[in-house]
C-alpha cells in the first residue's frame, strides 16, 4: 500500500524522505490440517493398505520443515499465520503425537470430540469455523486444506464468499480426495509419495516370538485379569459404555487394551492369551 506525502511538503531530491513511505504487504496464509486424513494417507503410501497409526513413524520436525518450504515455494511474497492441526483426541486426552504437534513451532492444535467406537468428531465443524472467522477479520488472505472430506466443501465456498482463495494440498492415492472439493478449490496442489517419505517411515517391528507348541502354557489367568483390570481403569464413560458384552470389542479398543497386556508382559500376546484377555475385560462389565 503506498502512503503519499502530505500536501505541500516536497518529494524531490535531498526532501523529507520518510514522508514517502512504501508499505509491502501482501497479506498472510495459513493451513488447515486434518489430521485423520493426514495419518490414514500416510499409513497407505508407507504399507499400501489401510493399517493404524502406530504402524508408522512421524519426524515432526521434518514435517514441519516441509510444510514450511511448501508455503514459501506457493506464496514467496507472504508470511505463515500458522498451521492449525485438527484431531481427535486419544482414548484418555491428549495422546503422545498431540504432544509433540504443540512442541513444534507455527503449529496449533485443535482438538474435536470423539465417538463411543472412537472416531473423531467434530473436526471438519472446527476447520470450517476458524476458516470462516479468520477470512472474516481478514487475517489471512490464502488458506491451505490438506484433506479430502467433501464436508469441507460449504466451509470452502464460504470462505471464497469472503475473499479467500482456497488451495488443497493433498496426499496419498489420488481417489482419497473427494471431487467435489477437489472441484471448489482455487488451486491443486499434491505431494508425491517421495516427499512424505522424507518424513514418515514404517515402524520398526519387533521380532516375533517363536510359535509355541501345543500344550505350552500361557499367562496366568490372574495376569491377563490384571491387565484387563488395569485397561478397564483407565477407559472413560464413553469407552466403557462403547464396550459389548459379547461380540467383538470395538478395534480402537482392542488396540489399547492389547498394548496394555503386551506393556505388562513384555511380549507379544499369543491368540489363545488374547481371546482369555478379552473375556477377562468382558467380566469386567
Amino acid at each position: 500500500m503506498l502512503h503519499r506525502c502530505p500536501k505541500g511538503i516536497s518529494t524531490g531530491k535531498g526532501a523529507l524522505a520518510p514522508f514517502l513511505l512504501l508499505e509491502l504487504d501482501m497479506g498472510r496464509v495459513a493451513v488447515f490440517v486434518d489430521a485423520g486424513y493426514f495419518w490414514v494417507q500416510s499409513v497407505h503410501i508407507i504399507h499400501g493398505k489401510k493399517m493404524g497409526r502406530d504402524e508408522i513413524v512421524l519426524n515432526y520436525p521434518s514435517m514441519r520443515s516441509e510444510f514450511l518450504d511448501e508455503i514459501k515455494s506457493q506464496f514467496p511474497d507472504q508470511s505463515l499465520l500458522r498451521i492449525y492441526w485438527y484431531d481427535g483426541p486419544g482414548l484418555h486426552g491428549k495422546a503422545d503425537s498431540h504432544m509433540s504437534i504443540e512442541e513444534l513451532d507455527d503449529f496449533k492444535l485443535r482438538l474435536g470430540t470423539r465417538s463411543g467406537v472412537g472416531d473423531q468428531k467434530a473436526v471438519d465443524g472446527l476447520i470450517i469455523a476458524d476458516l470462516i472467522s479468520l477470512a472474516q477479520s481478514k487475517s489471512i488472505i490464502n488458506a491451505v486444506v490438506v484433506s479430502g472430506d467433501a464436508d469441507l466443501t460449504p466451509g470452502v465456498q464460504a470462505a471464497q464468499g469472503l475473499g479467500i482463495r482456497v488451495h488443497l494440498l493433498s496426499l496419498g492415492p489420488t481417489n482419497a480426495t473427494s471431487p467435489y472439493l477437489l472441484a471448489e478449490v482455487d488451486q491443486k496442489k499434491r505431494w508425491d509419495d517421495s516427499v512424505v517419505r522424507k518424513f514418515v517411515s514404517g515402524k520398526i517391528q519387533p521380532a516375533i516370538a517363536p510359535a509355541q507348541p501345543v500344550g505350552a502354557a500361557v499367562a496366568a489367568p490372574n495376569t491377563l485379569q490384571a491387565c484387563a483390570k488395569s485397561f478397564f481403569d483407565k477407559c472413560s464413560q464413553a469407552d466403557k459404555a462403547a464396550l459389548p458384552k459379547v461380540g467383538a470389542i470395538p478395534k480402537n479398543l482392542d488396540v489399547e487394551l492389547l498394548a496394555e497386556a503386551r506393556k505388562s508382559l513384555k511380549r507379544l500376546l499369543t491368540e489363545p492369551e488374547k481371546r482369555s484377555l478379552r473375556e477377562e475385560l468382558r467380566k469386567l462389565l
